[in-house]
């Protein structure tokens, strides 16, 4: 590609976009448990793909814990806000999740996980 096109390409795509890499990386720390592959069943945690934008606690075939499904049943939806409190503090949002994960405590890398997480397609 050429600079010039590479530079106005880079410009309108915003940080969002800029995020995804930086995102997928910080991502692979979920690996372990979640995967954005829609083919991918049978994890130890629900599929991420096309989360954001999903009520909790709703991804077909997962086995979620009571916790979660009532959050959902409440009406929690994993908007980006919903996902920067649950990323940053997940027993805080969702008392007796089953996520066994501290949280992502930068504020920076829990928006590259969000942005990377809103470039994936749906189930």
């Amino acid at each position: 590609m050429r600079p010039m096109i590479a530079l106005v390409l880079a410009l309108a795509s915003g940080p969002a976009l800029a995020a995804e890499p930086q995102g997928e990386a910080i991502f692979q720390r979920c690996y372990a448990c979640h995967s954005v592959d829609p083919a991918d069943r049978g994890l130890p945690a629900p599929n991420l793909a096309g989360v954001v934008g999903r009520r909790a606690g709703s991804a077909p075939a997962f086995d979620y814990s009571p916790a979660m499904r009532e959050a959902g049943r409440g009406g929690l939806v994993w908007t980006e806000a919903a996902l920067d409190r649950f990323l940053a503090d997940p027993a805080a949002t969702v008392p007796k999740t089953w996520m066994d994960f501290p949280g992502l405590m930068d504020p920076a890398e829990r928006a590259a996980v969000i942005a990377y997480l809103k470039s994936q397609p749906a189930l």
